[in-house]
C-alpha cells in the first residue's frame, strides 16, 4: 500500500504507552510499515522482549498505523513469530480499518488478532464453523 499520490509516508514511530500491568508493555505504533520501514520496526518492537523479566504481553495500538505494503505484513508476522518463541502474547489493538482490511484480506486477522470476527463472512451449514467469504453467488 502506498500514501496518497503526492503526499510522502509519514516516519514510523513506536512509542511507549502506560499499562496497569508491570508484567505488560503497551507501544503505540505511528506511520506507514513498509519496505522503508520495516526493518527498523522488528529492531525496534524486538526490543519490548528482551527486556528481564520479559513481558507476559505485548500490546501493540495499530491505531496509528496509516497502511502496509507486503513487507509490513511481514514484519507483523515476523513479530508475532518472536513473541510466540519468548513466550509473549501478542496483542494488536485498536487496529486501523486500512490495516484491519489488508488482514482481513490475506487472511492473517484472526492468526495475528484471534477471536477477531472475519467481517462480512457467514457460515452454511455443513461447514463446522468455517467461515465463507460471503460473496454473492458463493457456492
Amino acid at each position: 500500500m502506498m500514501p496518497p499520490h503526492g503526499s510522502a509516508p509519514s516516519p514510523f514511530t513506536l512509542t511507549p504507552a502506560p499499562t496497569p500491568s508491570t508484567r505488560s508493555v503497551r507501544v503505540r505504533a505511528e506511520g506507514y510499515l513498509d519496505y522503508d520501514t520495516c526493518d527498523d520496526f522488528l529492531v525496534k518492537a524486538t526490543r519490548y522482549l528482551d527486556r528481564i523479566p520479559a513481558p507476559d504481553v505485548l500490546h501493540l495500538d495499530c491505531s496509528g498505523i496509516d497502511g502496509l505494503d507486503s513487507m509490513g505484513l511481514a514484519a507483523l508476522l515476523m513479530l508475532h513469530r518472536r513473541c510466540t518463541a519468548a513466550r509473549v502474547a501478542l496483542n494488536l489493538e485498536r487496529l486501523h480499518p486500512t490495516v484491519d482490511r489488508i488482514l482481513r484480506l490475506t487472511g492473517t486477522l484472526e492468526h495475528l488478532a484471534p477471536g477477531s470476527a472475519p467481517s462480512g463472512a457467514t457460515t452454511r451449514p455443513g461447514d463446522q464453523g468455517r467461515p465463507s467469504p460471503g460473496l454473492d453467488g458463493d457456492v
